[in-house]
């Protein structure tokens, strides 16, 4: 009984800890994106609520949170704001198109309402990837963009998994309002980064498979077997 009871604690004492961690990212995420007055602060925060995420999600639970968030805020000023302001005409550019759509008739709205919920949809998943992808890689500043934009369009799977996941948590948020102000930006930031760390093993894992020579050896064999039949029709 004493065991159990033992055992029960420890549970409860870890889900308290998380929780805890959950909230406290959430603050500081709130804290210097007030910081640098939201304008320059909302896009360094998100980047170092990635990084402390990240951490987590590789095995180092246990990392200092205000240090690896403070050191990655304070590091990467200056290009995380730089990602966010570049993301930011585009979705600007799809808002007018839309207000354009309305306007459109006949043949014309069906053809520019499909290709503007397809740019829309590319271009909410470039924006989930890209500070998930930043904080994992050390890239050239522009090819986040483009490993972000490789991901978005490689791995339906994990696009499926986070349609999921935010459908999820949003259903919780909506049933439990009062959980926004302490939750919302940590929780959807893990569930972010937890997709995207699948997303990058599997991307790697392809990665190795081509280094090694294996996707060679398959065309390679159906170049042969391409070669017997076209023989055989002879």
């Amino acid at each position: 009984m004493e065991n159990n009871y033992g055992f029960i604690h420890t549970k409860f004492y870890r889900a308290m800890e998380w929780i805890w961690r959950f909230a406290y990212l959430n603050l500081l995420w709130l804290a210097f994106s007030l910081v640098g007055f939201v304008i320059f602060g909302l896009f360094p925060a998100t980047a170092a609520l990635f990084a402390v995420v990240r951490k987590w999600l590789i095995g180092d639970p246990d990392v200092s949170v205000f240090k690896t968030f403070f050191e990655t805020y304070k590091k990467d000023f200056i290009k995380a704001n730089g990602l966010g302001y570049l993301l930011l005409p585009v979705g600007y550019i799809l808002l007018f198109n839309f207000q354009y759509i309305g306007e459109a008739n006949g043949i014309e709205h069906t053809i520019l309402s499909i290709g503007w919920v397809m740019s829309a949809l590319l271009f909410i998943t470039v924006a989930v990837f890209l500070f998930p992808v930043y904080v994992h890689y050390e890239l050239p500043f522009f090819r986040n963009f483009k490993v972000a934009l490789l991901l978005a369009l490689s791995s339906p799977l994990t696009i499926a998994s986070l349609i999921l996941s935010v459908l999820l948590a949003y259903t919780l948020f909506y049933l439990v309002p009062g959980l926004i102000p302490v939750f919302l930006t940590s929780v959807f930031g893990w569930l972010f980064m937890w997709n995207a760390t699948h997303a990058f093993r599997r991307l790697e894992q392809k990665k190795d498979q081509l280094d090694n020579g294996e996707y060679q050896s398959i065309i390679t064999k159906g170049k042969q077997l391409k070669e017997k039949v076209r023989s055989a029709l002879r």
